[in-house]
């Protein structure tokens, strides 16, 4: 029996051995250098490495905004008692074929900052929006402006968000209706965070266009195939009537990029022509981060955000 158990407790060791080798390799790979006590430990600290500064509650509530017939879906994140008093408020902007639920940590992040963090599923989205459209057929760039012109308005008229301090939170395809937005109404924003906005969209459906080989943007099919994804002809057109730079210097918020070296769907020489457009905007540069948003990404954008958003 006493050599069953020792066998057992041997088992046990190399297998906990195995397993700490595996996952301190992966950090070292992903440029997170930490032990695997460490990395138990990230449970409780947030995700930049830092201890919250806000102990109260952080609640989060499903809020509907209304665009016509059409009901957008979307989630407030705050402190318990937001409804106490006026507080910034953020509106996070989902990338192309997202929805709300990819940007839990983010809202959970801003919100111990002291904003009201409102994120929201476009209508048409993605296959999975809960405000409809699924099948993405009647979405653009000019589409999701309407319903982020909406999600402003209706909480503007909230008594708990201070109108002096909105704040978008652009990713990717959301980094360029929040762009759009900004630069139409300029008086409604305080500051822009963009991450790894998707500029490049505008010489994709170039690209895309040309290859249809058709005559002029009247004779795009009904449905086509973009970014591997079936859209409706309005994605097209909408975007082809669009001069990208010349809206991007009518922005006259603050504006933070944050975009990675590797990015592979926005090349980061986007972000870098971008900056030189702005009229007052900062490019933190994440060294070989993708386009997508992982905890090594993060190191590098929650502090940013926060110096950005807070001094």
């Amino acid at each position: 029996m006493k050599r069953k158990t020792k066998i057992f407790i041997l088992l046990g060791s190399v297998i906990i051995l195995m397993l700490s080798q595996k996952i301190n390799a992966q950090l070292v790979i992903t440029g997170v250098k930490q032990t695997v006590a460490e990395l138990f430990q990230v449970e409780l600290v947030t995700a930049y490495g830092m201890e919250s500064q806000n102990d109260e509650e952080i609640i989060s509530e499903n809020y509907m905004v209304q665009r016509g017939d059409i009901q957008l879906y979307g989630v407030l994140t705050a402190a318990k008692s937001f409804r106490e008093e006026k507080r910034p408020l953020i509106i996070i902007a989902h990338g192309f074929n997202n929805t709300l639920e990819r940007y839990d940590e983010y809202a959970d992040f801003l919100a111990r900052l002291g904003f009201i963090v409102y994120r929201f599923d476009f209508y048409g989205g993605s296959r999975n929006s809960k405000s409809g459209g699924t099948d993405m057929l009647s979405m653009s760039v000019l589409t999701e402006k309407l319903d982020l012109s909406a999600v402003v308005n209706q909480l503007s008229n909230e008594s708990f968000v201070d109108t002096d301090n909105i704040n978008l939170l652009g990713v990717s395809q959301g980094g360029v209706v929040s762009t759009l937005y900004a630069a139409e109404n300029p008086d409604n924003i305080n500051k822009l965070v963009l991450i790894f906005p998707a500029y490049v969209l505008f010489d994709d459906v170039k690209e895309t266009f040309d290859n249809l080989g058709v005559a002029s943007v009247d004779n795009i099919p009904t449905v086509i195939t973009h970014r591997n994804a079936q859209l409706g002809s309005v994605y097209l057109k909408d975007a082809l009537g669009i001069n990208i730079n010349k809206e991007i210097e009518k922005i006259s918020a603050q504006v933070l990029i944050i975009h990675g070296t590797k990015d592979e769907v926005v090349p980061y020489e986007y972000a870098v022509e971008a900056n030189k457009l702005f009229s007052d905007s900062k490019l933190v540069t994440v060294e070989a981060g993708r386009h997508w948003i992982d905890n090594a990404f993060n190191q590098v954008a929650f502090p940013a955000i926060e110096e950005f958003l807070t001094k």
